[in-house]
């Protein structure tokens, strides 16, 4: 994609109808005058540039767009692609159109794509775990938006700081950031269902980090009266994309972000859905911490429908969760039902939810009582484990199996698999507090 100066424009509209010089010239002017335009020699008044732009049938909008709106327009379709390429997990093509749009941004210096790009680099580098970079281009981002009056590029530069402090194990500094969002929705009095929620369900889950279980349940509450208003969603723009692209190929412009912008919105509407999946599992793990087990079912079941509508493939979190219920409930067939059936459905290639699956029923089990269906689970998990390259989460489960016999009273057999999860812990340096436990 490239910026086209007025002469480039015209003669760039004059090839594609096919027109010569002297055709566009017509009784008024001169070809040799067409020709100076063209090559930037001359500019035309406004009078010449409406009888150019009504011979090539073209609005004269057009012609007048300066170069720094075009840089935009073109900032703004790179924005819709990457956007689109960060939700469909396609790293390589949102580092490449990044890196384009950088260009443009800083060429014509256009501070707000620059923070705009800032932030769409701390979302790339947030999903590939490359946290202290993105920190910086969050933190870059954030001072650019704070200079705009665009709310919902300066709340979601501040929920992005929280998600990244998080996940850094900084709840506090988490918890700031998610509460500089609120102060900022509130001061505006800006009225975004879904941000307002992202932003409650967040600072819930700070103070329930930081064991404040009551204000955890407060913001929690205020977290699910907002996630009422927002309706579900549907999904499809892969063929949108590549009619975007291919317009941008042919420098169409209008065309490019039009069919952009269909996509990115279809995106959009499938990565709300995945947001407020999360959110409404996590608000499930809250109110089941304080044994409001009526409110934690409605929010995980909430979530396990639309994981399982949009084939989301983390939707074995969310059963998990629901199996936890269960188990506190003592309901264990409800329990060994829900992992049965999540463990028909899963694939060969969900290796560690099939593992995770075997440990639950082993949980049940041994919680209903079953000594020798417990032993059993745990037996063919590492038969299982022992075919695998999953070496650590074999020397997990000896040493789990290893506890197990030593509850039950066989001494003997529980030395032998602690030792073998023990020599496994040495080859990766992991060296256990007490080795005989």
């Amino acid at each position: 994609m490239e910026i086209l100066t007025l002469g480039e424009k015209i003669k760039l509209k004059r090839k594609e109808k096919n027109m010569t010089l002297k055709e566009l010239a017509g009784d008024r002017i001169t070809a040799g005058q067409i020709s100076l335009v063209e090559s930037g020699k001359s500019n035309p008044s406004i009078d010449l540039l409406e009888y150019i732009a009504q011979r090539l049938g073209t609005d004269i909008e057009y012609f007048l767009e300066s170069e720094e709106k075009q840089a935009s327009n073109i900032c703004e379709f790179y924005i819709n692609i990457v956007e689109s390429a960060i939700n469909g997990d396609n790293y390589l093509k949102a580092q490449e159109t990044i890196d384009k749009g950088i260009h443009y941004a800083k060429e014509y210096n256009l501070s707000y794509y620059k923070g705009k790009f800032d932030m769409l680099l701390a979302r790339l580098k947030f999903v590939k775990g490359e946290l202290e970079e993105a920190q910086k281009c969050c933190l870059a981002a954030n001072s650019y938006f704070l200079k705009t009056d665009n709310v919902d590029d300066i709340v979601n530069s501040f929920i992005l700081l929280g998600e990244i402090t998080l996940k850094m194990n900084f709840t506090k500094g988490a918890l700031n950031y998610f509460m500089q969002a609120d102060s900022i929705l509130n001061e505006y009095g800006y009225i975004n269902e879904l941000l307002k929620a992202k932003v409650y369900y967040y600072i819930s889950l700070c103070f329930y980090n930081l064991n404040d279980i009551s204000q955890s349940i407060k913001f929690a509450l205020i977290a699910k009266d907002r996630l009422k208003i927002i309706e579900e969603k549907k999904e499809y723009a892969n063929t949108l994309m590549l009619l975007s692209i291919a317009h941008s190929k042919e420098n169409n412009i209008k065309e490019a972000m039009k069919y952009a912008r269909e996509a990115k919105k279809i995106f959009d509407e499938m990565q709300n859905l995945k947001e407020i999946a999360d959110i409404e599992t996590n608000l499930g793990v809250v109110f089941a911490k304080d044994n409001n087990f009526d409110e934690s079912f409605e929010h995980l079941n909430k979530a396990l429908k639309i994981k399982t509508e949009s084939k989301d493939s983390t939707l074995a979190e969310t059963v998990f969760r629901i199996c936890d219920n269960y188990l506190k409930l003592k309901d264990f067939d409800k329990a060994m039902k829900l992992i049965d059936g999540l463990f028909e459905q899963l694939d060969d290639k969900q290796l560690r939810y099939r593992i995770k699956c075997y440990e639950y029923m082993f949980k049940i089990y041994k919680n209903m009582g079953n000594v020798k269906k417990s032993e059993e689970i745990l037996l063919n998990l590492i038969k299982y484990l022992e075919t695998l390259n999953f070496k650590k989460e074999l020397a997990d489960y000896y040493i789990l199996l290893g506890r197990f016999y030593l509850e039950i009273g066989e001494k003997e057999l529980s030395f032998n698999y602690m030792n073998k999860g023990i020599e496994l812990y040495e080859e990766f340096g992991i060296i256990l507090q007490n080795k005989i436990l």
